[in-house]
């Protein structure tokens, strides 16, 4: 089934109910396609572009076949590791992914958050990922596979940026020493103005954490373009 976008301006929640009703009547006319609104950032917490730099980025270390496990670290509602899932499955990959998070930050969110987790997977028909819940203080590195070969970092929950660049760099520390030669790490808002990024600066204890921590490292990072939202990515050099 091949998927077809529909940009969403913010808050267009019309947008996808149209979305919904047009499918239900290609349904019938059985096209070959369906439509899909494009990701609402502020709703979704990703861009298109990013999903697109995700999926490219995690399928390459799947053909790579670099060892180790999938993780992310700040899942939310699983919008990114209904597509890391995907991803897996279409490889036919006996990887498994793990997603760490406290679950408490709504956000905008209304109800349960592990809740709506697991019911967006329950309705993309993709196999619930292993779910870690708690502060990464508390589940990282005990709860890490042994071995890891992509990894995602978001772990943004709007606090001051030095409070947020001490979790950041507790998660870089402990996930670093387990990522395989050729695993890849991406940095959600990791915001770089030299690179030209034009995605706003959300969260700048990212790049105060990954600058202090990789500044010892052999690892190159790599800013990549995001639209609304920066990321960027590094893969790790040697075991």
């Amino acid at each position: 089934m091949n998927n077809f976008f529909i940009s969403e301006p913010p808050f267009a929640a019309p947008a996808r109910r149209l979305v919904t009703l047009l499918n239900k009547g290609l349904h019938f006319l059985k096209p070959g396609y369906q439509l899909t609104a494009a990701p609402n950032p502020v709703v979704d917490m990703n861009t298109l572009e990013q999903r697109i730099n995700y999926f490219h980025l995690l399928d390459a270390t799947l053909a790579a076949q670099i060892p180790g496990d999938v993780i992310e670290l700040g899942c939310f509602t699983g919008q990114c590791a209904l597509l890391f899932q995907k991803v897996l499955q279409m490889h036919h990959s006996d990887k498994m992914l793990h997603l760490y998070d406290s679950f408490e930050t709504q956000f905008t969110l209304q109800g349960n958050v592990a809740n709506v987790l697991e019911r967006n997977f329950a309705l993309a028909g993709l196999p619930m990922p292993v779910l870690h819940k708690g502060y990464f203080q508390q589940t990282l590195p005990s709860q890490l596979p042994a071995r890891i070969c992509f990894t995602h970092i978001d772990c943004g929950f709007g606090a001051d940026a030095l409070a947020h660049k001490e979790v950041m760099l507790h998660c870089l520390q402990t996930v670093y020493p387990r990522l395989s030669k050729g695993a890849v790490c991406v940095l959600m808002d990791y915001h770089d103005r030299r690179s030209g990024a034009i995605g706003h600066d959300v969260n700048p204890g990212v790049k105060l954490a990954c600058d202090e921590f990789l500044a010892s490292k052999p690892e190159q990072l790599v800013a990549l373009y995001g639209n609304q939202i920066s990321h960027a990515f590094f893969r790790k050099v040697a075991d």
